[in-house]
């Protein structure tokens, strides 16, 4: 009888400590799924928070792109609730090398040919533009006689390097590969602009406006030649950014002459109201690119 009741009770605690290592197993794996659960839902919301790459094309330095755009990244930043940080490059080398890879920013203000570029290879978006058209202008000093670019064949020119609109140009004019100028390759336009001034270089490749700018104020330089136009730089978006996100982009940009903080906007960035534009209106310019046998995109 004894016996009996040892083996049963022996029977019972075999059976409590199965159970036991049963509950211990499935406590440790229910924790660690809602764990996973928790973790990927706490994750979410910080993915739709990270900030937003705002890249310029680098006519201009570093510094001064920063400084002049800075109120335009204030300004998306107010629209979509999301930091918006500024993406410069010290040349237009590096931001080609840049260009060419996927995910490098979300948002960019550019011109035609890296516009249509990011549009076919990238699947950016153009949202809005900056009115009119854009040209370049091959200057000089104003005391320097030059009414033809040939005349300029063996001479320094000073231009913003490969794959600029400037040094697209430049190939256009001087299209004979053994009756050349000498190239001087500068990081932006008003390194070139000082160059020319200073007598460094004997004529500089410099966007029309600014060449206008120029003449209204201090003055000293001539325009020999201009180019033809292409449409005005453009914002455009990465297949990253919301849809959501893009339509607060496109009200803002579009109103931004009708509200306080817009004009603010575009008086501090001294540009003109942004008009309503699309992919089409750049197809076909990123053949400067090709023309110029620049490296293959990564």
């Amino acid at each position: 009888m004894l016996e009996g009741t040892t083996m049963f009770t022996s029977r019972k605690i075999r059976a409590a400590g199965y159970l036991l290592i049963v509950i211990t197993i499935l406590g440790s794996i229910v924790p660690i799924s809602a764990q996973s659960q928790v973790s990927a839902k706490s994750q979410e919301p910080l993915q739709s928070q990270k900030p937003l790459r705002f890249v310029i094309q680098p006519f201009q330095s570093e510094q001064k792109t920063r400084t002049n755009f800075q109120p335009l990244a204030d300004y998306f930043q107010k629209l979509t609730g999301r930091k918006v940080n500024i993406v410069t490059y010290p040349n237009f080398i590096s931001y080609w090398a840049e260009t060419q890879k996927t995910g490098s920013y979300d948002i960019s203000l550019d011109a035609a040919h890296f516009i249509d570029y990011r549009n076919k290879n990238k699947d950016f978006t153009v949202l809005a533009k900056q009115p009119g058209i854009i040209s370049i202008s091959l200057i000089v000093s104003e005391d320097n006689l030059v009414f033809d670019a040939s005349e300029l064949i063996g001479k320094k020119i000073a231009t913003l390097g490969p794959p600029s609109i400037a040094a697209v140009r430049i190939y256009e004019l001087f299209n004979n590969p053994v009756r050349q100028p000498s190239i001087i390759e500068v990081d932006n336009t008003g390194q070139a602009m000082s160059m020319l001034l200073s007598g460094k270089v004997d004529a500089a490749m410099i966007p029309t406006p600014l060449v206008s700018v120029q003449m209204a104020g201090e003055g000293g330089v001539a325009v020999v030649s201009t180019s033809d136009s292409i449409p005005g730089m453009a914002i455009s978006v990465s297949p990253t950014v919301s849809s959501e996100i893009r339509e607060k982009l496109l009200k803002g940009l579009l109103t931004a002459d009708k509200s306080e903080s817009g004009k603010k906007m575009l008086k501090q960035t001294k540009l003109n109201p942004f008009e309503k534009s699309s992919n089409k209106d750049y197809f076909g310019y990123s053949k400067m690119l090709d023309e110029n046998e620049l490296p293959a995109g990564q």
